[in-house]
């Protein structure tokens, strides 16, 4: 299990936001003393002839892809460099009397895989041992997205690490609130949350957590000194903070207190929904990201259910 963010994975595709992605991501991992991993997947654009070995000339194909990737990344850490060094007429980070440019402290690595993206990036994940996952969101209806289908949603749902998606133009300044909406009434006594709890103490932010009752039922029946209680355990040595409010669009709640608290994070565990619930669009997550406000880090949707039954197995053997 993890104990402290040290692999950042970032998958890239070189679409218009490519740039903006691993920019976001370096900073990121500058911030929490992080090494990046720079990751292309790609088809070839013909089939090798059958006389070639096929072996050799996929080795081939994913060296020059490498070297692509590396002047890629070469170029947006000048740019990173630039942007840093206009905005505070500065060269040199004073706090360490670095060169900003140099990224001392982030290991920087490029790899290119021939293959889909979908199951490349899942393969990257567990063969690098990431721990984090930077990708991009597209925008859009959350109905177009369950018809036409997104990477980063699709990686979302069976990570066993978070993944951070970034919308359109986000760039990286800091996080110093994040807020974590969860619905605490499905929070298991036995969750752990030690993937979200070692985020917030690498960036040293303030967790808000937020709970939605959808009607005045909800709000008179529910029982939280549990939720309460495992929160407490999961967070003990973070600054945190719990709310509760009334919102029968809980997607609409959620985005009004990003605003409020003015989060630079948001923090959902996303939860497993049927086919014809999504082409419904009753996906909070998939409302969030049709128009998102902040970066959303999705933790692994598996812990909920792997707390869920580990308890049913302890009962079970009582």
């Amino acid at each position: 299990m993890l104990t402290a963010m040290k692999t950042i994975l970032v998958p890239i595709d070189y679409s218009d936001e490519s740039q903006n992605i691993l920019a976001y991501a370096l900073e990121l991992a500058r911030t929490i003393s992080a090494d990046v991993i720079v990751f292309h997947a790609f088809f070839p654009i013909m089939s090798p002839p059958a006389s070639y070995n096929a072996a050799d000339v996929v080795l081939a194909l994913e060296g020059g892809k490498r070297r692509e990737l590396e002047q890629f990344t070469h170029k947006v850490k000048e740019v990173v460099a630039h942007t840093y060094c206009l905005h505070t007429s500065l060269v040199t980070d004073t706090a360490t009397d670095r060169r900003i440019s140099d990224f001392d402290g982030v290991n920087i690595s490029c790899i290119a895989k021939m293959g889909g993206p979908y199951e490349a990036i899942k393969q990257a994940i567990r063969k690098y041992n990431a721990d984090l996952v930077v990708m991009g969101m597209q925008e859009g209806e959350a109905l177009s997205q369950a018809l036409l289908g997104s990477t980063t949603i699709s990686i979302m749902q069976v990570s066993h690490v978070p993944v951070l998606a970034l919308p359109k133009g986000v760039t990286f300044k800091g996080l110093r609130s994040v807020l974590f909406a969860a619905d605490l009434n499905k929070l298991p006594v036995g969750a752990d949350l030690r993937l979200l709890r070692e985020f917030i103490k690498a960036t040293q932010a303030k967790l808000q957590v937020l709970h939605l009752y959808r009607t005045q039922r909800q709000f008179e029946e529910f029982e939280a000194q549990d939720a309460l209680d495992t929160l407490s355990r999961n967070f003990q040595g973070i600054d945190y903070d719990v709310s509760f409010d009334l919102s029968e669009n809980v997607a609409a709640g959620i985005q009004k207190y990003v605003r409020e608290q003015q989060a630079d994070l948001l923090v959902l565990i996303p939860q497993k929904h049927t086919l014809f619930e999504r082409l419904l669009d009753k996906s909070v997550t998939g409302k969030i990201t049709a128009h998102p406000l902040v970066p959303l880090l999705s933790l692994p949707p598996g812990m909920l259910q792997q707390a869920a039954d580990a308890k049913e197995k302890a009962l079970s053997e009582e």
